[in-house]
């Protein structure tokens, strides 16, 4: 039976995919019509298992959603009482920060040079691609400052909290943060560092306004990986499954491991969290260096994790439950209850989207009908062809793919400006726009379901991407 062609359409971009087997709740998905028939049936059989496991209430699905581990990415999960592990995957607390540059515009960046020696400016200063190395510049930090950080998070290194999504979670007083050895020997090592894969440090313009603005999109590096690995495969256990399934366990939260887990994953998370705030500083310097310019932060969020949330059902009630969000952004509008004394209660918290390396980003705010998608936005622009296909089938385009990069030319905020620099040789082809879905068509959707409004439109003059 095909679970695609099972769910059924029930406005321009909302399907819902009613309860069969073993799911627990009708499970909602957020697409165009294009974008529905481009979906994959292993997303959809995904999405109904993330729907089937104990405990869940809730299972929605992001317009960048595509097949992952476990389950999808682009979902969210809700659960009462249960944790699935495979709802924050390995790269616990992954998020993104936004900082804007007040004075500098579209005009003061279009110079290629300059933009090529802020990247090496920020290159001293910010460690990328896989392992544990240092460049010169780079802070470095004691094992006592990270065994603060892994349990008060931004709050370990004075970030003001309406700066973060969350400043910390907490984590359990009797928690043996050092018991899961690969993990800890990681964590003082790689703060301050963005890491390979899809991670990278972009200088972006306002298509409006050609304000400069600058994102960071990384996570809790070794620390987070080796922490979630270790669970799979003891949830694995616990759970009777065999290794080759680990990331189909799940943790009820008043059992042992369960309790564990939750402990040493919000660790992972206050890690993430202060590494992005700590990566500013590197930045702040380039900035200053190249462009005699100031930046501020403005706003943090992650988008691979499970928090306990207050919910509010689409009928008005309010419930405390568990919000997985697997390449999902929280998107809470005014008045949320969890916005309550803060600095955004009355316009609601930005979403921070990256998007493609060519394409660009966006920022949302969410509206009132994100209650329909577990007040969730996408994370991005969801990816249309894995690491390894896309290395193999664009090899032959790799020069077409540089000239792209290199001679882009776009306007912005009336300025015209060309190319966008990078940090190596060659475009990386497992990152390139060609591997993405149109961020443009993915926000679109959100628009027209009145869950989130664009509020900038943001596109890369500058990318430094953590290759391996």
């Amino acid at each position: 039976m095909s679970l695609k062609y099972a769910a059924q359409r029930i406005s321009a971009n909302h399907y819902v995919l009613p309860r069969t087997g073993g799911m627990r709740t009708d499970a909602h998905a957020f697409f165009s019509e294009a974008l529905y028939e481009a979906t994959q049936e292993s997303m959809w059989q995904q999405l109904a298992a993330g729907a089937a496991y104990e405990g869940v209430i809730g299972a929605y699905l992001m317009p960048d959603a595509h097949p992952g581990y476990g389950v999808p990415v682009g979902c969210v999960i809700v659960t009462e009482d249960t944790i699935i592990q495979a709802g924050s995957g390995y790269d616990i607390s992954c998020g993104v920060l936004y900082m804007q540059v007040p004075g500098l515009g579209a005009e003061q960046v279009a110079d290629w040079e300059k933009r090529r020696r802020w990247v090496s400016a920020v290159e001293e200063r910010v460690a990328t691609g896989v392992g544990s190395h240092r460049p010169r510049r780079m802070p470095r930090f004691s094992q006592r400052k990270a065994d603060e950080i892994l349990r008060y998070g931004a709050k370990a290194i004075g970030v003001d909290a309406d700066l973060c999504e969350r400043q910390y979670i907490p984590v359990a007083k009797d928690a043996e943060l050092d018991s899961i050895e690969r993990a800890y020997e990681k964590a003082a090592l790689q703060l301050g560092s963005v890491g390979g894969g899809n991670h990278f440090i972009e200088l972006q313009v306002d298509r409006d306004s050609g304000a400069v603005w600058v994102l960071s999109h990384c996570g809790s590096r070794g620390y987070g990986w080796q922490t979630a690995n270790h669970f799979f495969y003891e949830g694995a256990e616990l759970r009777g499954l065999p290794k080759n399934r680990r990331e189909d366990s799940w943790l009820r939260v008043d059992e042992p491991l369960g309790k564990k887990y939750w402990a040493h994953h919000n660790s992972a998370a206050n890690y993430a969290v202060a590494n992005r705030h700590i990566i500013v500083e590197g930045v702040q310097q380039a900035l200053r260096d190249v462009f005699a310019a100031e930046g501020q932060v403005y706003y943090e969020i992650s988008h691979n994790l499970v928090q306990e949330e207050t919910l509010v059902l689409p009928d008005g009630r309010a419930q405390r439950g568990f919000v997985h969000r697997k390449g999902a952004t929280r998107a809470f509008p005014a008045g949320h209850p969890e916005l309550m004394g803060t600095a955004w209660e009355s316009t609601g918290h930005p979403c921070l989207v990256p998007g493609s390396m060519y394409h660009g980003a966006a920022i949302l705010f969410a509206q009132p009908g994100a209650v329909a998608s577990g007040f969730s936005v996408n994370h991005g622009s969801g990816r249309v062809l894995g690491r390894g296909a896309a290395k193999r089938q664009l090899e032959a385009s790799h020069d077409q793919i540089d000239s792209e990069m290199r001679d882009i030319e776009r306007v912005l905020g009336g300025v015209k400006v060309r190319g966008i620099v990078g940090n190596s040789l060659r475009t990386p082809l497992d990152e390139c726009g060609h591997v993405y879905k149109d961020l443009d068509a993915v926000l679109a959707v959100l628009e027209e379901e009145g869950i989130a409004k664009v509020a900038h439109r943001l596109f890369p003059v500058a990318n430094l991407k953590g290759t391996d």
